[in-house]
């Protein structure tokens, strides 16, 4: 039910996808609808990432015999990688990562599962509170149809909604991103990722979390991704 505006709010749209995925019209907001942010929440994959980083961090902790503090910072910017912010290790960190490979295997597998969740609940809430403004069936749309997507259209409708949850603004610096992470296992200060130096080893990787394979679990299976319309069950 539309609110009673004295001056309503100017709606733009903007277009997703291309000829091959097929092309569909979202309304801007530069936010996150209400509806939206409570389906994103239902997965949380930021407590995900905290919790598998304090789980690292306890067990270098242990085995290095480090202060909290720096097993904490250790740890931070080992995980920092599996979630695309580049970082240059030091030597020890990197001897750290070699040591803990399978722990570490482990828990990038638990946030790829995680992330493609992530990524499924947010394009099924783009559709649902976007386009169901526009297509009753849209509105009745869920997960399952998500993953029929093409993984080109999901993706292209995933970087839209990004767009939106950041505000509109670009990507966030990624000093500022590990420095966010730092934060939240308390730390008050990390070092910057900055240029490495003789006898580093340098960690890189996207600066915006990867995105399944479409041979990965889970991945969504081809599809014309022509109109989002749910067919009748039989």
């Amino acid at each position: 039910m539309p609110l009673p505006f004295v001056t309503a709010p100017e709606i733009r749209v903007e277009q997703v996808g291309d000829e091959t995925t097929g092309i569909l019209e979202f309304p801007v907001f530069n936010s996150l609808l209400a509806g939206e942010r409570m389906m994103l929440d239902e997965i949380d994959y930021q407590s995900t990432v905290n919790e598998q980083t304090h789980r690292l961090a306890r067990i270098i902790q242990e085995m290095d015999e480090l202060p909290e503090v720096d097993a904490n910072l250790v740890a931070a910017r080992l995980m920092a990688r599996h979630i695309g912010i580049p970082v240059v290790l030091e030597p020890k960190e990197d001897y750290i990562r070699q040591r803990e490979h399978r722990l570490i295997r482990d828990i990038d597998n638990r946030l790829s599962a995680q992330n493609e969740a992530q990524v499924t609940r947010l394009v099924t809430a783009a559709v649902r509170y976007r386009l169901g403004k526009v297509d009753p069936d849209c509105a009745k749309w869920d997960d399952n149809d998500t993953r029929n997507l093409t993984e080109g259209l999901r993706n292209a409708i995933y970087a839209f909604m990004l767009r939106e949850q950041r505000g509109g603004a670009a990507p966030a610096d990624p000093v500022a991103a590990l420095q966010l992470m730092a934060d939240s296992l308390g730390k008050p200060n990390l070092p910057p990722t900055g240029e490495p130096s003789s006898g580093d080893s340098t960690i890189s990787g996207p600066t915006t979390q990867p995105l399944p394979a479409s041979d990965s679990p889970g991945a969504p299976k081809p599809s014309s991704g022509r109109r989002l319309k749910k067919e009748p069950t039989s």
